[in-house]
């Protein structure tokens, strides 16, 4: 939703003095002159900032071309016959390391093993870059056109872009884009009136109270306590001597800055989809809720950073695969920081949740290296239709098609939602009944499809989102 304000000026002139009235009419204009000059030189700048960025931006499409090239030549294959020997030597000898005993014929298969890993590593990110090939031209090979890559410069891109083009997607952000706030778990008063909640981080940190007023530093490793007590107020120990507030303790970096600060949390009834949800980036914070009168743990962070922590995948499938998911994941997130109100009371915008999105964090992360991998390569992106933010519904299996939107839920409001053919995404035995049954509404992306038309198809995450998704765009949002 966009709202624009109009400001009115009303001038209520007393007296008889035209003098006066000339005064003060003249003084408004310059007022008005001065506040439109800014605006020019404001956009004037923001051009300069875009032309310089658009040069980065083809300079580096030229070197990602030479790279694919570069790559190709040296660990390519000529041929897809020679290129699938070698990727079935690679799965045999994955599986003669795992169980040697049992597979021992295969480990004649070293050498390509070691050929088809360099082509994954090198060939197989970089054939994205094909279409590249018509900035494969001198001019784009310029090197200062490097030093116009910052993040000054693709932010003045991006305000240029968006004043001439309005969009829903204008939050704005560094790298790691806007803040998201994720509610990760909820606790009754009981729960933490006999146990405490435990905290503690990887760096030294801050703790402060719902105004933002420091209440100590804490160092690195040493344990935070903290108990409700009665009227939505916490009690603090442990790092600090006693400290009573009122609804809500925080836990900050020292330094606003800091990019790699990880809190580990210990404590009381905590339900998890998983066994690795217990460290986050960011912030955190205990909040109480005089609506719900529960207490929430919650977790802020940019964007890009929940992204790497996303749950809805193990990384285990094909790169495209990886790439659909993150963009989608993102798309959401993106979504519910400036729409979401559904859990305003409550102090954030989504939850870790299946009914959300599944979200376990950094100790997540670090063990599923290619979901932040993915993330690296579809940074800022996510799914457009026209001007609006395109909600990206996704479920496991269909039963041979998708359904559009509006067959499903009644609604005609997001048009890139309509039925296609989805025969990779087809369940191989289940019927219509039962997948609906199990949760497979079959709206939007297909994930079993989008698998495989990764992996056998070799569709890069564009072509699959485009399938699915009739009408959209991707677009760099930070």
């Amino acid at each position: 939703m966009q709202i624009f304000i109009n400001k009115k000026n009303n001038f209520l002139l007393w007296g008889s003095l035209g003098l006066a009235m000339i005064f003060v009419f003249g003084y408004f204009i310059n007022i008005v002159s001065a506040v439109d000059s800014v605006g020019d030189n404001a956009e004037e700048g923001d051009v300069v900032l875009y032309e310089k960025y658009e040069k980065f931006r083809k300079w580096e499409k030229y070197n990602k071309y030479k790279k694919y090239k570069k790559y190709k030549k040296k660990y390519g294959f000529k041929f897809a016959s020679q290129r699938h020997r070698y990727r079935q030597a690679y799965k045999n000898y994955k599986k003669y390391k795992k169980q040697k005993s049992k597979y021992w014929y295969y480990a004649k298969l070293k050498k390509k093993y070691k050929r088809y890993k360099k082509y994954r590593k090198y060939v197989r990110p970089y054939r994205k870059y094909k279409k590249y090939k018509k900035y494969n031209k001198k001019k784009y090979s310029n090197g200062k056109y490097k030093n116009y890559g910052t993040s000054e410069y693709k932010e003045g891109w991006l305000r240029y872009k968006n004043r001439k083009h309005k969009t829903q997607a204008d939050l704005g952000g560094g790298n790691l884009g806007p803040n998201i706030t994720v509610g990760l778990f909820r606790f009754s008063k009981d729960d933490l009136k006999g146990s405490a909640f435990r905290v503690k981080a990887n760096k030294d940190y801050l703790i402060k109270d719902i105004a933002g007023k420091e209440l100590g530093r804490v160092p690195a490793s040493m344990e935070t306590r903290v108990k409700y007590v009665k009227g939505g107020q916490l009690l603090i120990n442990g790092s600090v001597s006693n400290v009573i507030v009122d609804r809500e303790v925080r836990f900050v970096a020292v330094d606003p800055n800091e990019k790699e600060q990880i809190f580990e949390v210990v404590s009381p009834g905590i339900i998890c989809y998983s066994d690795n949800c217990n460290t986050y980036r960011g912030q955190l914070k205990l909040r109480y809720s005089p609506e719900s009168k529960k207490i929430w743990l919650i977790n802020s962070l940019p964007l890009e950073q929940y992204v790497w922590g996303m749950g809805e995948i193990t990384g285990t499938g094909d790169d495209g695969y990886n790439d659909v998911m993150t963009t989608a994941y993102r798309t959401y997130g993106y979504w519910k920081i400036k729409y979401s109100t559904k859990y305003a009371s409550e102090g954030f915008k989504v939850n870790a949740t299946p009914g959300n999105q599944l979200y376990f964090g950094y100790k997540w992360e670090n063990g599923h290296k290619s979901i932040k991998e993915a993330a690296h390569k579809t940074r800022g992106k996510i799914v457009m239709y026209e001007d609006r933010i395109a909600i990206v519904p996704y479920s496991s299996w269909t039963d041979g098609r998708t359904r559009s939107w509006q067959e499903r839920w009644g609604s005609d409001n997001y048009p890139w939602c309509q039925s296609v053919k989805d025969d990779y995404g087809k369940h191989p035995s289940k019927k219509t009944k039962q997948l609906e049954a199990e949760g497979n509404h079959m709206v939007g992306l297909s994930a079993h499809g989008a698998l495989r038309l990764a992996d056998k198809k070799k569709w890069n995450y564009e072509k699959i989102l485009k399938y699915y998704l009739k009408g959209i765009t991707l677009r760099d949002v930070y």
